[in-house]
């Protein structure tokens, strides 16, 4: 017990410490926040000094049950619904039919060029298709972009997990039924929403016979893990119901239900905790890369990382075509930062980890994280830029 107390303790405390350096060093050399953190991730693992870090699994119950959740909940509680309506279908279609475009594209490209098997080309296009809730909330805090470009970016990363993850049982096996994908997302969607309600009006009632702003406060940890986890053990989409439960508890309790000093403390509460979250998975990114099958598999990796390029190009562009049809007015240099803005990251790796054994699982693996480590030291750099150019 002492062992394993002492351990956690050295673990928040150096992730502390190392965002705090990180933080520093993003200023001082103006780049982006996780470019620095998974540079200090790598050089921790090359020099073999990564502590207790170095015990800490990267798996996908690490990341899409403990990380990401708490990174959807706050986005979604800074997101206004009234914001949402005006770019609701834009967000929609770029979560479901961005992600598929993007998938077979993605996988038709590897498979002509790499010449990898149809399933695996597939498989990895899936894994690799759906932005990065950890990436995306972590640059536009900093991009300071204009409130619904900012909605639409973090509600597609958030939205669309549940898209990939609904695929990524059927995509090995080419096992693709219109009709049965479309009720399992359904289901696994509409589920969510339901637990996510559920919870969090459940907790508003609860909220009313409280007025102890830091009781409050503590109180949402359990509204959002509680959100996941019911969601989860009913076999629905566990991040679509923490997304949620994050609107209802920003766009009803905290405004019907919270005192003014609630709402402060509430929203510098959660600030910290996505900081730490952002923090802890690009060390990680960082520290668990492996230098050796990045390196033998290098051409794999600027092969894939091209055509997922080519594929975020080819499903954002007609995507905003058509929504802009239906009077959702995006602007062309909105699509242009949109189509920039794929990052992918802990997400990914995560599902490529999970992968069961096979004869490419290696390769997967190797081009997820080397597409990842891409993403957020080149791209995040290239969309960093870009928004200043584009004076948001």
């Amino acid at each position: 017990m002492v062992d394993f107390a002492s351990t956690s303790m050295a673990i928040v405390s150096l992730v502390i410490f190392l965002s705090f350096l990180g933080a520093i060093l993003s200023e001082r050399l103006k780049a982006s926040y996780p470019t620095v953190m998974i540079a200090i991730g790598f050089t921790l693992s090359f020099l073999r000094i990564g502590g207790e870090l170095n015990s800490v699994s990267f798996d996908s119950n690490l990341i899409l049950g403990f990380i990401v959740p708490p990174l959807i909940f706050e986005a979604a509680m800074r997101t206004r619904l009234e914001t949402f309506r005006t770019v609701e279908k834009t967000v929609l279609s770029l979560a479901i039919f961005g992600v598929v475009i993007s998938a077979l594209v993605c996988g038709a490209v590897l498979q002509i060029a790499l010449g990898l098997p149809v399933a695996a080309a597939l498989m990895f296009g899936v894994i690799i298709s759906p932005t990065d809730p950890v990436s995306v909330v972590s640059i536009l805090k900093r991009m300071k972009a204009p409130e619904r470009l900012t909605t639409i970016l973090e509600s597609e990363a958030y939205l669309n997990d549940v898209t990939a993850i609904v695929l990524y049982p059927v995509a090995p096996s080419l096992s693709f039924s219109p009709v049965q994908s479309v009720t399992l997302f359904a289901y696994s969607f509409g589920g969510g929403i339901l637990t996510g309600l559920l919870v969090s009006g459940v907790a508003e009632l609860l909220y009313r016979q409280i007025t102890e702003p830091m009781a409050e406060t503590t109180f949402t940890i359990v509204v959002m893990f509680g959100s996941y986890l019911f969601a989860e053990s009913l076999q629905v989409s566990g991040l679509a119901s923490v997304a949620i439960a994050g609107l209802y508890i920003g766009n009803r309790t905290m405004r019907t239900a919270m005192s003014e000093e609630t709402r402060t403390t509430m929203t510098k509460f959660w600030e910290v905790v996505t900081f730490m979250a952002t923090s802890f998975a690009f060390l990680l990114i960082g520290l668990k890369a492996d230098f050796t099958l990045l390196i033998a598999y290098a051409p794999f990796i600027l092969a894939a990382f091209l055509a997922i390029l080519v594929a975020r190009v080819v499903s954002v562009y007609p995507i905003i075509g058509l929504t802009n049809m239906m009077r959702e007015r995006i602007p062309h240099s909105w699509t242009r930062l949109l189509a920039i803005a794929g990052l992918r990251g802990a997400v990914s790796v995560a599902l490529a980890l999970s992968l069961p054994e096979s004869n490419f699982k290696d390769t997967i693996v190797a081009m997820t994280f080397g597409v990842a480590l891409l993403s957020l030291m080149v791209q995040a750099e290239i969309l960093q830029v870009s928004a200043k150019s584009m004076k948001l």
